[in-house]
């Protein structure tokens, strides 16, 4: 009877481990739908403070709708495994605004209405090879009519989607354009041909200007303010005039008060010399903020031009055919950017000009982040040498790699304290560009206000103005293309419109930095790769000499004999014959490495395969079986005790 009962005993435990696995299930499904573990490193699929932030803002829900093709996804496993992690944090932006992020997801079938809705909304169609189009694009449409379109996502973009997921909702929830502020001695909003040259067409502004123009209510300060009103919510500082007291102390007032700026700045601003006059007075080539910068943490010296031995740029020069490098125009690739910045995360290349470099001060409080920097064969020459000489050779002769990167452009945060710790500048009334009439009160504005003294700040700063210039990052599309179809070179435009774009947002998407992609390479398995690679490499450059110092061992012995005229003795004959078989064993010898290289690696791979499909599986049974043996141990024990 006894074995009868445990049997019984043992079906009902297991029918109500069924009835307690489809129980919890359950209870998951209806009441815990929402619970999730992120066990990333990274932390992947946890949304940002920043984020959290920016959803918790939302008074009026929005619509988000993904436009995914995903009848067609089969044709693309990589696309499919990408598109499951965009669904994921779209629907952790749903569930973190309590509903008021609705999220859509169309499948765009080809040759139906939901297609023609894909196309009319702006997402772009990609061609497959069966010839259908695959879609994978986003559509927000906000409470007051905005509508925001991401015509593809793209997985080089991934480490920013939950940024451009937040910028998206924050755009749509906006009730207005943000004021950009302009303060700048270079005519980005008519081009150096002046007011009457661009009305008549034959003048243009800078292709950044425009695209910041379609972006934001861009304002071109006065040369002559005093104040900037609590209407700007940005400054964009492009090569600064120079500045008078009330002016910087505007601008110190306005990053005191948790004002956003970029500020570029050079030492060299070759841009500036396109609108120079014969007569004129010369243009100005330097500029700086004089007490501001040091308020803020950090310099640009006006003595100081970078150049780059391994980023210059191929020029060519009358009467030499051979393209020189020119040391002072760099070339700032991938591998020179700040790849986890919003700013810079997704560019390639940026142009630089006769750049300066941006220096952290002895005990500043703030925090230089480099975005863009060069290499460690970088060095430093003065600018008037830069500009008497015109020969790339020259320059190359005056180059002395300091061993060390420079950094062209950075962002600035932390806390700071204003440049003007005694008060506002002292300024006679006469002095001011609109001086008051009798009887009336100061026209200069900032004195009316409070001073504040301190402020956390957040500035975006480019030590070269030449980023600007249409001529360094864009060219003509081709014959007939005319102007606006520009094709860009570089990534200049974008590095500004990324900046501009960052800082104008709320202070929570600013808090929003990017984060690594979801696909983790396997970095150790990577470096053994690697080191058994650089090993037969080591070994078949070793056969190689050898074969190549038999091979010509056998030429001489060859030679010998023929120049001599002689009959070939037999001793040379067996030097012959044992370099011949030298060279065959040697040529086996390779082979054999090759093969070596192939089957460790193979070997490797098989290991990893048994490690992650077996072996941790086997492990797992071994363990269930081992608490189920002793389990049954102690079942025994206490039966027998009883």
């Amino acid at each position: 009877m006894a074995p009868t009962r445990v049997r019984v005993a043992g079906g009902l435990a297991l029918v109500l481990i069924a009835a307690l696995f489809l129980a919890v299930n359950l209870i998951v499904q209806v009441g815990g739908a929402g619970l999730r573990l992120d066990l990333t490193e990274r932390q992947l699929y946890t949304l940002s403070p920043g984020t959290r932030s920016v959803l918790d803002k939302l008074d009026e829900p929005v619509t988000l709708r993904l436009f995914y093709s995903a009848t067609l996804s089969n044709q693309f496993p990589a696309i499919k495994t990408f598109a499951g992690r965009v669904t994921e944090l779209l629907d952790a932006f749903r569930r973190a605004s309590d509903g008021k992020v609705r999220v859509e997801i169309i499948d765009p079938i080809s040759y139906t209405t939901t297609e023609d809705e894909a196309v009319a909304a702006g997402i772009q169609g990609n061609d497959t090879p069966s010839g259908e189009s695959f879609y994978f694009g986003l559509v927000g449409t906000g409470p007051i009519g905005g509508r925001e379109v991401m015509p593809v996502i793209t997985p080089d973009r991934e480490s920013f989607l939950e940024y451009d997921f937040a910028r998206m909702i924050v755009s749509l929830t906006a009730e207005r354009k943000p004021v950009l502020g302009v303060i700048s001695a270079l005519p980005l909003d008519v081009g150096f041909g002046g007011p009457m040259a661009a009305l008549r067409g034959q003048s243009h502004p800078f292709a950044v200007y425009s695209q910041l123009s379609e972006l934001y209510d861009v304002r071109q300060m006065a040369p002559d303010f005093v104040e900037i009103g609590s209407h700007v919510d940005l400054l964009l500082i492009a090569h600064p005039p120079r500045l008078g007291p009330q002016q910087l102390y505007a601008i110190d007032q306005f990053v005191m008060g948790g004002g956003k700026a970029v500020v570029i700045l050079d030492p060299n601003a070759e841009v500036a010399m396109q609108g120079a006059q014969r007569g004129a007075p010369p243009p100005q080539t330097a500029s700086d903020l004089g007490p501001l910068a040091a308020a803020w943490g950090f310099k640009v010296d006006t003595e100081k031009v970078v150049g780059d031995g391994d980023l210059a740029t191929k020029v060519t020069v009358a009467g030499n055919r051979r393209p020189m490098d020119y040391l002072v125009w760099i070339r700032a690739g991938k591998a020179q950017m700040n790849t986890a910045d919003i700013v810079t995360g997704d560019l390639n290349q940026v142009m630089f000009a006769t750049a300066g470099a941006i220096e952290t001060l002895d005990g500043a409080t703030t925090t230089v982040e480099p975005l863009i920097e060069t290499t460690a064969n970088a060095g430093t020459f003065n600018p008037v040498a830069v500009r008497m000489t015109g020969n790339p050779e020259d320059l190359a002769k005056l180059f002395k790699p300091e061993d060390r990167r420079f950094i062209l452009a950075a962002r600035i945060t932390g806390p700071a304290k204003t440049a003007f710790p005694d008060g506002p500048p002292k300024v006679d009334e006469k002095d001011q560009p609109n001086p008051p009439k009798p009887g009336e009160a100061p026209a200069f504005g900032a004195r009316e206000r409070a001073q504040v003294t301190d402020a956390n700040l957040n500035l975006i700063v480019i030590a070269d103005a030449d980023v600007l210039d249409d001529r360094l990052w864009l060219q003509d599309g081709g014959p007939g293309a005319g102007r606006q179809q520009q094709v860009p070179i570089a990534d200049n435009g974008n590095l500004i419109v990324n900046a501009v774009e960052n800082l104008a947002g709320s202070t929570d998407l600013i808090a929003i930095r990017g984060r690594g992609p979801a696909s983790r390479p396997f970095t150790v398995v990577a470096d053994m790769k690697k080191a058994a690679e650089q090993k037969f490499l080591t070994r078949s450059q070793e056969l190689q000499a050898k074969l190549q110092a038999t091979e010509a061992k056998i030429q001489d012995l060859r030679g010998g004999g023929a120049a001599s005229g002689a009959i070939v003795s037999a001793e040379t004959e067996k030097a012959l014959a044992d370099a011949r078989a030298e060279v065959a064993a040697t040529r086996r010898q390779l082979r054999d490495v090759q093969r070596s290289l192939d089957v460790d690696i193979e070997r490797l791979e098989a290991n990893l395969r048994f490690v992650n499909m077996g072996l941790v599986p086997l492990v797992v049974a071994l363990v269930a079986l081992g608490l189920s043996l002793a389990r049954q141990r102690r079942r025994r024990a206490r039966r027998g005790v009883n």
